[in-house]
């Protein structure tokens, strides 16, 4: 809650005192937390530890977009990817209403997303398979076309500089056009030092945590 009060701070001093939207600050810290387990989301770490730092960029570099689609339309956004780039994230969140108790599945608008990379080939978010057993919820996460969550994060390690292409689908989007956000983070290959920042004097012989 505290972190989130932050980001919400960190919006409101950059946009002109507007405040953000909840969805659009979940899926920052969702995208940027720091993974947990089994490498991609998983059903006991969730998508992971909260990074704080590395949220408040997201919003300070303004790496987000905002975003509506309807039923059967393809939505196109671009980013351009530099050089020494180690992993990077992009997900794709939109706020759902409550399913209906007679449906089998409580998400009601689904939107498909992937990523064409600068060779032409696809790659799409990642996917846990829901299956109540104990095996099967421990599994890693693969990547494929999720029909379940409102929530659909592609990563790429090492992915080569060049433009990509996010390709969102409103596959199922039963009441008219539906919002969403984007956000994606480029996590560098570079090491950077934030604590200590200089100047601090440390105690001899106390352990001190390098960040």
């Amino acid at each position: 809650a505290g972190i989130t009060a932050i980001l919400q701070q960190a919006h409101r001093e950059l946009y002109n005192e507007e405040t953000a939207n909840a969805g659009l600050l979940k899926a920052i810290l969702l995208n940027t937390a720091n993974d947990m387990g089994n490498v991609g989301p998983d059903f006991l770490y969730g998508w992971g530890h909260v990074n704080a730092y590395r949220a408040l960029l997201t919003v300070e570099n303004e790496n987000w977009l905002e975003d509506a689609i309807a039923q059967d339309e393809i939505n196109q956004h671009t980013f351009d990817i530099p050089e020494d780039v180690a992993e990077v994230r992009i997900m794709t969140y939109w706020l759902d209403p409550a399913g209906s108790i007679m449906t089998n599945k409580a998400l009601v608008n689904d939107l498909n997303t992937s990523l064409t990379q600068p060779d032409g080939t696809l790659a799409e978010p990642w996917l846990l398979n829901p299956t109540p057993d104990p095996a099967t919820l421990a599994a890693p996460a693969i990547t494929g076309v999720d029909d379940l969550n409102n929530m659909e994060q592609i990563a790429i390690q090492n992915p080569a500089s060049g433009t990509y292409t996010l390709n969102v689908e409103g596959f199922e989007i039963p009441f008219g056009d539906h919002n969403y956000f984007v956000v994606w983070e480029y996590r560098m290959k570079e090491v950077e030092m934030i604590y200590p920042l200089g100047g601090e004097s440390f105690e001899p012989g106390r352990f001190e945590r390098i960040h």
